[in-house]
């Protein structure tokens, strides 16, 4: 079954219909989308349209790309282009081709000339191209999107780049004027690329906002990131939004903690539940903090588990802590032990508590050692799911210079005083340590 699915997707080999939907149902993402094309092939559009979501919320680009063309086949070309444009933006060509279609539709719809109706795609699309390893090859790759159209904007950028890497400074000059010119969010999008190359990030911001100012998407989402961290968050939702309306999945998860900050809770659940359905496990975990803090414990388990099971960092962290509370302190270690390789602080003061209980004061100490004090005053042992910023390498050796024990120390000291066993025994080692008491 595995291998008639792989030829089907990858190959566009036939396969029995009710064999794909099989192995769709069972859960195979590619037979999803398998099976979804072949629906829409036959006119199973509403069928087919269930198929293909469910494909592409587990991260499959052709699903997306055959939801985008169901979406054209309808003139409905806005909702096409958020199914096209984030696959065009992993640089995947099938996804590259058919933006350029669209252009070409909506410029035959807008002079009412005739327009043949585009086809569900058949599931054997070439594999997406590795990425380009320098800017020419990436130029003649767009060159070879529009082989018979030297005035299209892309095609003028492509020119740009090779007329520069040619030493013709005045062609080149030429060349990028047009394709400037033109207003094209994808050349936008490139340009304020080769600037992040030269001047950094924040360097090319101007850059940046005027790619985001003309509709493109994973612009837009960047310039909400930088206006969130200077504090501005009214101008970053308004990107965020824009972006999140074209279905830039990453700028659900970060709408989502904007709007939860401001106390949106409503708001920012809605968009929780988007990233989790664009297959984004971090979100799981937001949805899982942002339930807590609303008293569903049940429903803050539920997510925390499945974050943790996909590997986030935070929920490993937080679902070892409802293990713990419940006793289970042998499933929670190796989750903490886990987020605590990683680097993770409160992960690491969680395990040092894991590791006392059953005597193994030497690890501990290691442990405690490794444990950054500025994250260790700001990261606790209950599930709170924020990000500590401990430190990137492992325990630290024995006799290696260490942190301030005595930050460490005196942030055990509190719940020890409250009468909490596990704290106080945590602290006998470091009493022992210069300057801790």
């Amino acid at each position: 079954m595995d291998e008639l699915i792989r030829a089907a997707y990858e190959e566009g080999a036939p396969i029995p219909e009710e064999l794909a939907a099989e192995a769709a149902a069972a859960g195979n993402v590619r037979a999803m989308t398998v099976y979804g094309i072949g629906l829409g092939n036959r006119g199973a559009v509403e069928e087919a349209e269930q198929w293909l979501r469910r494909a592409r919320a587990a991260g499959d680009q052709m699903a997306a790309l055959a939801l985008g063309t169901l979406r054209m086949d309808r003139g409905e070309f806005e909702a096409a282009e958020r199914y096209f444009r984030p696959v065009a933006e992993t640089g995947h060509v099938g996804a590259r081709q058919a933006l350029a279609e669209l252009r070409a539709l909506r410029a035959a719809a807008a002079r009412s000339a005739p327009v043949p109706p585009p086809r569900v795609p058949e599931p054997a699309p070439a594999a997406a191209p590795a990425p380009a390893e320098s800017a020419v090859e990436w130029a003649e790759q767009l060159l070879l999107l529009h082989p018979n159209d030297e005035q299209h904007p892309h095609a003028q950028l492509a020119m740009a780049v090779l007329r520069a890497n040619e030493g013709d400074g005045t062609g080149a000059r030429r060349h990028f004027a047009a394709a400037l010119a033109s207003g094209d969010p994808e050349v936008l999008f490139w340009v304020s690329r080769m600037h992040v190359a030269e001047d950094g990030l924040h360097g090319a911001r101007e850059h940046i906002r005027r790619a985001a100012d003309a509709g493109h998407a994973a612009s837009q989402h960047t310039m909400g990131v930088l206006l969130a961290e200077e504090g501005d968050t009214a101008r970053a939702e308004h990107y965020y939004r824009l972006a999140a309306d074209a279905g830039h999945t990453d700028s659900y998860a970060n709408l989502g903690v904007l709007l939860r900050g401001r106390g949106d809770l409503d708001g920012a659940e809605s968009y929780y539940r988007k990233a989790i359905e664009a297959g984004d496990a971090g979100g799981m975990n937001n949805l899982g903090n942002l339930l807590r803090q609303r008293g569903d414990l049940a429903g803050a388990e539920r997510w925390w588990r499945e974050a943790a099971e996909a590997g986030v960092t935070d929920a490993l962290v937080s679902y070892g802590a409802v293990l713990a509370e419940r006793g289970d302190w042998d499933a929670a270690e190796p989750l903490w032990r886990r987020a605590a390789e990683e680097g993770h602080a409160a992960a690491r003061l969680n395990l040092v508590q894991a590791l006392v209980r059953t005597g193994r004061t030497e690890e501990a100490e290691r442990w405690l050692r490794s444990v950054d004090p500025a994250a260790s005053h700001s990261s606790g042992p209950a599930p709170s799911g924020s990000r500590g910023a401990g430190a990137p390498e492992g325990p630290a050796a024995d006799g290696r210079p260490g942190p301030d024990l005595a930050a460490v120390a005196d942030w055990l000291r509190g719940p020890a005083r409250a009468g909490d066993e596990d704290a106080r025994a945590t602290l006998d080692p470091l009493d022992g340590e210069p300057g801790t008491r």
